[in-house]
C-alpha cells in the first residue's frame, strides 16, 4: 500500500527533525542541545518538532515504533510451528551487526554522557513490555501475568544485549570479531531462557563451607 503525498511530507519532515537533532546531539552532546535548536536546525518551529516529537528524549531515540512494530511482526509473522523465542532471537540476531558499527559507538557514547537518556531508556524498555505482553497474550491465548512475565524475561535480554553492545561500542571493539562476541552472548541468554534457571544453578558449582572447630 503506497503512502499518499501528505503522509510523505510528513515522514520526511519527521526525518529531517530526526537527523537534525542527532547531528546536534553527536556534536555537542544531548544535554548540552535545546529542542530550539534542533527547530532552527530543521527549519521548522518548536511547536513542529513536539509535534512529532513529545519530549525531547524522542528526538534522541526516534527508531522506537519501528522497534516496537519489529517485535509485533518478529511474533506474528513467525514461520508455523516457530516458538516466539527463535522468532525473536532472529530478530536481535540481525540486528548485532548495526550494533557494532562505527556509527552506534557515537550513539552509545551520547547515552552514557547523559542521565536524562539512562532515564528515558528504563521508561522504553518498560514499554517494550507492554508491547511483548499484548502480542503474547494474543498469540498464545494465555493469561495476562504469564504473558508479561514472559515479557519481562524477553525484554531484560534485549536491554542486556543493548548494553553489552555500548560497552563493546565505548571500548572501542567493533566490526566482524565484536559482531562474533555479541552474538556468543545473545546465544548464551536465549539458552537460559529456554532452559530456565535450572540450567544455570546445573553449570555453577556451588561452594561449601567448611567449618573447623
Amino acid at each position: 500500500m503506497s503512502l499518499g503525498l501528505r503522509e510523505c511530507k510528513k515522514q520526511r519532515t519527521r526525518q529531517e527533525i530526526a537527523d537534525s537533532a542527532m547531528r546536534l546531539f553527536t556534536e555537542r552532546g544531548f544535554d548540552h542541545v535545546t529542542v530550539a535548536e534542533v527547530a532552527a536546525a530543521a527549519s521548522v518551529s518548536e511547536k513542529t518538532v513536539f509535534n512529532y516529537f513529545p519530549t525531547k528524549e524522542d528526538l534522541f531515540y526516534d527508531e522506537i515504533p519501528q522497534r516496537e512494530a519489529a517485535l509485533r511482526e518478529a511474533i506474528q509473522g513467525r514461520e508455523p510451528g516457530e516458538s516466539i523465542l527463535i522468532a525473536l532471537r532472529r530478530l536481535q540476531m540481525a540486528e548485532c551487526p548495526r550494533l557494532c558499527s562505527a556509527g552506534f559507538a557515537s550513539f552509545a557514547r551520547i547515552i552514557e554522557e547523559s542521565p536524562a537518556l539512562q532515564a528515558k531508556e528504563l521508561e522504553l524498555m518498560a514499554r517494550f513490555v507492554q508491547v511483548l505482553t499484548e502480542t503474547i497474550q494474543a498469540e498464545l491465548a494465555v493469561d495476562e501475568l504469564d504473558a508479561r512475565i514472559a515479557a519481562g524475561l524477553l525484554v531484560s535480554v534485549h536491554r542486556q544485549l543493548f548494553r553489552r553492545a555500548r560497552q563493546q561500542a565505548l571500548a572501542g571493539k567493533q566490526g566482524p570479531a565484536a559482531v562474533r562476541r555479541l552474538r556468543t552472548d545473545l546465544d548464551r541468554a536465549y539458552h537460559l531462557l529456554q532452559h530456565g534457571l535450572g540450567e544455570l544453578e546445573r553449570s555453577t558449582p556451588r561452594v561449601t563451607a567448611i567449618h573447623t572447630t
